[in-house]
């Protein structure tokens, strides 16, 4: 989550929040490990016996999103002395994980299981939040699961279907739990909203030096000075998470040609990384490092080593060794 996993979740812990969801079984396990004891959901089945074994020592929730799933699962907890919850998981249109919405007769009979797998809830995730009409279609479904499964007296346990789009959007689809890890963050697909960055990465300074005209900078020889200039280096690269991109995950033809036209576009503006010293912007030249940048800092005669540097590197995609301090 790019926050620490640890110290960001005892935070939530300790400012009420009852129960924790992760995508991973590393996640979940460190968690429980650090000393955090409320329920943790794991929202990624696993078909992997030891990974399933570990997690029931943890009394870590389990997520089932297919009959096959079930089995392993029934098979690993009938020689344990341990209960294990289980979240059912339900598609509704997004085919990830989870039995299909329409096929209710499956969907019963995972609810006929093993006594030691305790059945306390039921998901479901929605694909594009901000197509409304969209949504209440996977939403219909997933009431519709449910109704069939009240219908045949099943407790179902809590509900829940929201991430943090939807539970911007959708207050009658918050059912028992919403998920909103992201709208903490201030993390949204929505700009309208206006929520503010609560991380702000920080460096300082390490070296300032005067360059003459024509001075090559960083790698590869592909950037030299055009005038005598004055810079300064900074202990923070790609592998810290600066200037990250992602990756494109949709290769549809449509958005091929939307990338191919968003590079063009780069060719004919500014696309210089800057970073923040005292709120002003500084250039970032030459070719980023692993571990080091370097900036034009010419027109400043304020800057001296150990002055503090604000870099825009969102949490996500910082490294997890950088140190993260909670104020």
């Amino acid at each position: 989550m790019g926050l620490d996993l640890v110290k960001y979740s005892k935070f939530l812990v300790e400012n009420g929040i009852s129960m924790l969801a992760v995508a991973t079984y590393e996640e979940a396990i460190k968690l429980r490990k650090s000393g955090i004891d409320v329920e943790i959901l794991l929202m990624s089945p696993t078909v992997d016996k030891k990974e399933l074994e570990e997690l029931i020592d943890n009394n870590i929730t389990i997520t089932i999103g297919s009959i096959d799933e079930k089995r392993i699962l029934e098979e690993v907890v009938s020689n344990k002395d341990a209960e294990v919850n289980v979240h059912i998981k339900i598609d509704t249109g997004f085919a990830r994980y989870g039995f299909l919405y329409n096929n209710i007769d499956v969907i019963l009979e995972a609810y006929t299981s093993d006594s030691k797998i305790r059945y306390t809830g039921i998901f479901t995730h929605f694909s594009n939040p901000r197509d409304e009409k969209w949504t209440r279609i996977q939403f219909g479904r997933f009431m519709k699961v449910i109704s069939f499964l009240k219908e045949n007296n099943i407790d179902t346990g809590i509900k829940h279907c929201c991430s943090s789009t939807a539970f911007l959007r959708y207050p009658d689809m918050y059912l028992d739990a919403v998920r909103i890890g992201s709208v903490i963050q201030g993390r949204v697909l929505d700009n309208k909203y206006k929520f503010k960055k609560i991380g702000i990465f920080k460096s300082s300074i390490i070296e300032i030096k005067d360059l003459p005209k024509g001075y090559n900078i960083s790698y590869s020889n592909t950037y030299r000075l055009k005038k005598n200039s004055k810079i300064a280096v900074i202990p923070v690269g790609y592998y810290d998470g600066f200037n990250k991109n992602r990756l494109r995950d949709d290769f549809s033809l449509k958005n091929n040609l939307i990338s191919v036209g968003m590079e063009i576009k780069k060719v004919f503006t500014d696309n210089s990384l800057r970073v923040k010293i005292d709120n002003i912007n500084y250039k970032v030249i030459g070719r980023l490092g692993m571990y080091h940048s370097i900036i034009d800092i010419t027109n400043s005669n304020n800057i001296n080593i150990g002055k503090e540097v604000i870099l825009d590197i969102t949490p996500l995609q910082t490294n997890e060794e950088i140190r993260r301090e909670y104020l």
